[in-house]
């Protein structure tokens, strides 16, 4: 039986995989989506309203993989050019992605602000990390978008995954001591309660920056494959 060819397969397993992967997380996001709405009904409208946007965009994010995967494996079965071809990858990835994580990560700031105003300052630098974040996201899949080939430039990569990575750990940092602070002050406060929030905060904020290292490490290491849309294409979803 004759092997593929290594170009064929350095193109197509990170194209392949990484929609699998991404599938596979939107169906836990249903399931957390429709615990959410049904265990926080009297929920803030804001932040009803942030939860389902960000769902609305993962799922038009969805949509557009299974497009792609349409058009790499099937229309352009055995197709070299159909490969190279990033079709709707620089909107599914680099954009949807970085808007957002925009919101989510402007949302923790907010509530970080709000459970301490003494320090505005830790806000002010997560909000501008997440602000950068998006530049280099939005950059990044413009430029891939106009070129119609993976290209994204180191620069914009850069400043996509290096800031939503600090971001995150600086969200998992904030949150982890403003609530113990808050077990402190609060003697109701259970300590079950508080290990799971906390638990809940830093293994969320934990994964999402390391997948955004872990896509800059792959850029950096193999700059002239496209192994890094692997981990790139799903950072939305964790």
């Amino acid at each position: 039986m004759a092997r593929s060819p290594p170009e064929v397969v350095k193109l197509a397993v990170p194209l392949l995989f990484g929609p699998l992967i991404n599938w596979g997380l939107y169906g836990v996001l249903c399931v957390q989506i429709y615990v959410y709405s049904y265990n926080f009904p009297d929920d803030k409208r804001t932040a009803k309203f942030l939860a389902y946007f960000a769902f609305l965009l993962e799922t038009v994010q969805t949509a557009l993989t299974a497009a792609d995967v349409y058009y790499w494996f099937i229309e352009g079965f055995g197709d070299m050019e159909h490969l190279k071809d990033s079709h709707f990858a620089p909107i599914d990835i680099p954009l949807i992605h970085a808007i957002i994580s925009l919101v989510v990560q402007q949302y923790f700031c907010y509530r970080i602000w709000t459970l301490n105003r003494r320090s505005p300052w830790f806000c002010i630098v997560i909000a501008v990390l997440s602000v950068v974040q998006s530049i280099g996201g939005l950059w990044g899949g413009i430029k891939s978008l106009v070129v119609g080939k993976y290209a994204v430039s180191k620069s914009a990569l850069y400043l996509w995954s290096i800031p939503s990575a600090l971001a995150d750990i600086l969200i998992a940092v904030a949150m982890t001591l403003l609530l113990r602070r808050m077990r402190d002050n609060n003697g109701h406060f259970s300590n079950y309660v508080l290990v799971r929030v906390v638990r809940l905060v830093v293994e969320t904020n934990a994964l999402t920056a390391s997948v955004a290292i872990a896509s800059f490490v792959l850029y950096v290491a193999f700059p002239n494959e496209i192994y890094y849309t692997l981990t790139a294409g799903i950072i939305g979803k964790l």
